[in-house]
């Protein structure tokens, strides 16, 4: 089993780390090979959130949220435009190819509008299955100028009944979610994970405590994996059992991240939750025998270096995309912003995605 790792910071400047966790070791090295396809100099230009959905055993998706567009030159963003989602297409040994659809007068727009105003759609997780593709988002009112601006008003679901043609002909239907407030008023979202396992789609979520806006709750639901949008088909995690009540649900730990991912780890044989702790940088994964855990105590993976920038930078977003990763390994990203929009506009390192290998090894 897993044992809390302590890495120390001195060893995040070495380009591979060799830590012992329990009866394995486990490397983390850089991937510049994945920097490199997410860094482009025209049309999309960065964006955070970054999840990765197979579509087949050779394609996947990548669903971004705001996103960037316009031109990059000498390392800054220059005539960018920001819109509120995209997506990328990715064939196995191909580069991405970055999506989002353009207005009458080709300027770029998201993906998928809100249907109210002063409110846009982020893309969350998702999961394909034999009817389409299905994904969730949250929905966000804006509050206020600056990266805190804004506040999450709801769930909604989206699927696609044809993924497999190229996006531009995508059929997109949404359905606003009912599962946002809890019997003692808390505000609860699924979708920030999601795994596809034994017939369910398993969703993973937060709630935010009413005494607290910093520290969420983990919660989790589950529907069979062609009826998530059958809403009373879906079954809540309560206390070592699962319920029809939504308003039964229990916690599952504290400290539940906004994003992340969840799934099998075939060298481990292990369920591995990858995220981040906070927004100060620190990757931790948990492991579990189950997809409702009990889950491990957060063992430390790696310190993300874009935190030396600057000090209004910050680092969150990290999530493990098991697809595009060997069997003993799990290729990770996560995303870097900073409290200054100016930096992130003269500094194309940040709000793109960044990558890091960890290939887990016998003692």
């Amino acid at each position: 089993m897993f044992r809390n790792a302590i890495v120390l910071v001195a060893a995040v400047m070495l380009p591979v780390l060799h830590v012992t966790a329990g009866d394995f070791y486990f490397r983390v090295s850089t991937a510049p090979e994945w920097n490199q396809l997410f860094q482009k100099t025209n049309g999309w230009a960065g964006a955070d959130v970054a999840y990765s959905i197979p579509l087949d055993t050779n394609k996947t998706v990548w669903f971004f949220g705001d996103t960037f567009v316009g031109r990059v030159v000498d390392g800054k963003r220059v005539h960018c435009r920001m819109i509120h989602s995209s997506l990328a297409i990715q064939s196995l040994g191909e580069s991405p190819k970055f999506f989002y659809p353009t207005d009458k007068k080709h300027n770029p727009e998201s993906l998928i509008k809100s249907p109210a105003a002063h409110t846009d759609f982020w893309l969350s997780d998702g999961a394909r299955t034999d009817r389409g593709l299905f994904f969730f988002m949250q929905q966000v009112a804006w509050t206020g100028g600056g990266v805190w601006g804004f506040h999450c008003i709801g769930t909604w679901l989206g699927f696609v009944n044809n993924p497999d043609a190229p996006p531009a002909h995508w059929k997109i239907t949404t359905k606003k979610m009912p599962f946002t407030t809890l019997a003692d008023g808390e505000d609860a979202a699924f979708g920030a994970e999601t795994l596809r396992y034994g017939g369910y789609i398993y969703n993973y979520g937060y709630a935010n405590p009413r005494n607290s806006s910093a520290v969420k709750n983990l919660i989790l639901a589950r529907v069979p994996e062609n009826e998530a949008d059958n809403f009373s088909a879906w079954e809540f995690f309560s206390n070592g059992h699962w319920t029809k009540n939504f308003h039964d649900l229990a916690p599952i730990f504290s400290g539940a991240p906004p994003e992340g991912s969840v799934s099998w780890q075939p060298f481990l044989n292990k369920f591995v939750f990858v995220y981040t702790d906070g927004i100060w940088g620190t990757i931790v994964m948990r492991t579990a025998d189950a997809p409702e855990g009990p889950w491990g105590p957060p063992t430390i993976l790696y310190h993300c270096p874009e935190m030396r920038i600057s000090k209004a930078v910050f680092c969150y977003a990290a999530k493990a995309h098991p697809e595009l990763s060997a069997n003993n390994e799990l290729l990770i990203s996560y995303a870097s912003n900073s409290q200054a929009l100016s930096e992130v506009l003269n500094d194309s390192r940040l709000y793109c995605p960044r990558f890091i290998r960890v290939t887990f090894e016998n003692p």
